[in-house]
C-alpha cells in the first residue's frame, strides 16, 4: 500500500526507507548539471521533468525566487510521476537557472530571434544570474536554496555571434548562453561569483547536503 503525502511535495511508501532502497535522480536532462555531479562523485538517474521553459510565462516576480520556485515545481513533477508507476523512493534533485536585466526576468530562448535580442539585450552591461535548486527526499522532506553570480559580456565578434545563432548553440540554456562555451569561443566574459551557478548546478555548496542526505543524515 502506498500513501501520498499532501499538497504534492513528493511521495513515500509507507515506513521507514531503508539506505539501500534509496536512489538519487536528477531531474532535469542538463548535460552540464549531470557532468557537474560526476565530477563530484555523484551517480544519478536521469529523468527530466516534462516541463517546456520557453512557454512557461513569468509575472512579475524577482528572478530570486523564479529559480528555486521552478525548481521546485520540476522536483514535485518527477516525484508525481514516479509515484504514479510505482518506482522505487528516491532523494530527487532539480536544478533552474535564470537571467535577470534590470529587473526583468529571463529564462530561454523560444526562437533564435528571441535569442538574439536576449543576448544583445546583456552585451556591454552585467546581469545577474540565479540558479535555484530543490532537493525533494523519500521522506517527503524539502530542501531548497539559490546561488547569485555576477556575468559581464563584452562586445562580441559579429561573424561569431551570426554562427552562434544558426547554428543553435543558444537553445536550452537561459540568457541563450553556456558560459564555458561562450568563453571558448572567445567572447570577452568577467565572472563574478561562483562560474558553476551560471552554468547551471552550484555543486560545491551542494555537494556537502549530498553526501549528508545520502547517508540518512538530517540537515
Amino acid at each position: 500500500m502506498r500513501s501520498r503525502i499532501l499538497r504534492g511535495v513528493t511521495m513515500s511508501s509507507i515506513g521507514s526507507v531503508s539506505r539501500a532502497q534509496q536512489h538519487f535522480v536528477l531531474a532535469s536532462g542538463s548535460l552540464r548539471r549531470h557532468g557537474l555531479l560526476e565530477e563530484a562523485g555523484f551517480s544519478a538517474e536521469i529523468e527530466p521533468a516534462d516541463i517546456d521553459d520557453a512557454l512557461i510565462q513569468i509575472g512579475a516576480v524577482a528572478a530570486a525566487d523564479v529559480a528555486p520556485a521552478l525548481a521546485h515545481f520540476k522536483a514535485q513533477r518527477v516525484a508525481e510521476r514516479r509515484w504514479a508507476r510505482g518506482a522505487e523512493p528516491a532523494w530527487i534533485l532539480a536544478a533552474d537557472t535564470v537571467c535577470e536585466r534590470d529587473g526583468m526576468v529571463l529564462g530561454k530562448p523560444a526562437d533564435e530571434a528571441e535569442a538574439r535580442a536576449m543576448i544583445m539585450s546583456l552585451t556591454g552591461r552585467g546581469h545577474g544570474v540565479f540558479t535555484g535548486w530543490c532537493l525533494l527526499g523519500p521522506d517527503g522532506s524539502r530542501r531548497v536554496g539559490r546561488d547569485k553570480a555576477w556575468i559581464e559580456i563584452g562586445a562580441i565578434p559579429a561573424e561569431d555571434f551570426e554562427h552562434f545563432l544558426s547554428g543553435g548553440h543558444w537553445r536550452g540554456k537561459a540568457g541563450g548562453y553556456n558560459l564555458p562555451e561562450v568563453i571558448a569561443r572567445g567572447w570577452p566574459i568577467r565572472c563574478q561569483g561562483d562560474p558553476q551557478t551560471v552554468v547551471g548546478l552550484p555543486i560545491d555548496r551542494l555537494a556537502p547536503l549530498l553526501r549528508m542526505v545520502m547517508k540518512g543524515v538530517e540537515q
